[in-house]
C-alpha cells in the first residue's frame, strides 16, 4: 500500500518500443543468456547484466523484461529496444524481493507515483 522505492531506469529508443501496460513478472534468471549475441550469462560483455526480470507483454516472459547492465552510464536515457534497464546493482535488489507474479505497471504520464497507484488499485 506505499511506494517502496524508486529506481532511475533507461528505456526504448523511442517510445513506441517499451510497451506500456499493466504487466505480470512471469520469468526470473540469475546472469541471463543473451541469445541475440549468443553471449554466455555472467560474461562482462553481456548487455543483460546480472539479473532478468521478465514480463508478458505480447504473451512471452523472454521478449521484454527488467534487466540490469554493463553499460551503467545509459541510466537515465532513451536507449533500449524496449526493455527497461537498471544498474545491476539496483536490479539485483529488485529481484530479491519480488515474488514471480508481481504486477509490473509500466506507463508514460505526468501523474504522481501515488495518482498511479491509485487508479491501478495498489493504494
Amino acid at each position: 500500500g506505499k511506494i517502496q522505492k524508486v529506481y532511475p531506469v533507461a528505456t526504448g529508443k523511442t517510445k513506441d518500443l517499451t510497451p506500456e501496460g499493466l504487466f505480470t513478472f512471469i520469468v526470473k534468471e540469475k546472469n541471463p543468456y543473451y541469445i541475440k549475441l549468443n553471449i554466455e550469462g555472467g560474461a562482462k560483455h553481456n548487455p543483460l547484466g546480472t539479473r532478468w526480470l521478465g514480463f508478458d507483454a505480447e504473451e512471452t516472459g523472454r521478449i521484454y523484461g527488467v534487466h540490469g547492465t554493463n553499460a551503467p552510464w545509459t541510466i537515465g536515457h532513451y536507449v533500449t529496444a524496449g526493455c527497461i534497464r537498471l544498474k545491476n546493482e539496483d536490479v539485483e535488489e529488485l529481484y530479491d524481493q519480488i515474488p514471480l507474479g508481481t504486477k509490473v505497471l509500466i506507463v508514460s504520464s505526468e501523474k504522481s507515483f501515488e495518482q498511479l497507484a491509485m487508479e491501478y488499485g495498489a493504494m
